[in-house]
């Protein structure tokens, strides 16, 4: 139970959302091929392990799992910004 509440609360974190959002949109800036999702994969362990550490002042075992669920939790909201954008790109 304690693993859902952490990924609830940081899928509706809103600087998460934003920190995930501009390493998405400047993925789609990259003019090399694969270069975008290599650095945005890299941006989003970087922001999954530094969060709990640097923003949330958490330590010891609590934020090693926040930062290892955090993965999953940048996952889920990028794939929510990349639906977003997609059907934003189809109908406007």
């Amino acid at each position: 139970m304690l693993l859902i509440a952490i990924v609830v609360a940081q899928i509706l974190d809103p600087l998460r959302i934003l920190l995930v959002a501009i390493a998405y949109f400047l993925s789609l800036r990259v003019r090399r091929p694969g270069a975008g999702w290599l650095g945005l994969v890299a941006a989003l362990v970087v922001i999954a392990m530094l969060y709990p550490f640097a923003v949330l002042g958490q330590s010891g075992d609590i934020a090693w799992t926040s930062g290892a669920v955090g993965v999953i939790s940048n996952a889920l909201i990028t794939g929510a910004v990349a639906g977003l954008l997609r059907l934003q790109r189809r109908f406007f």
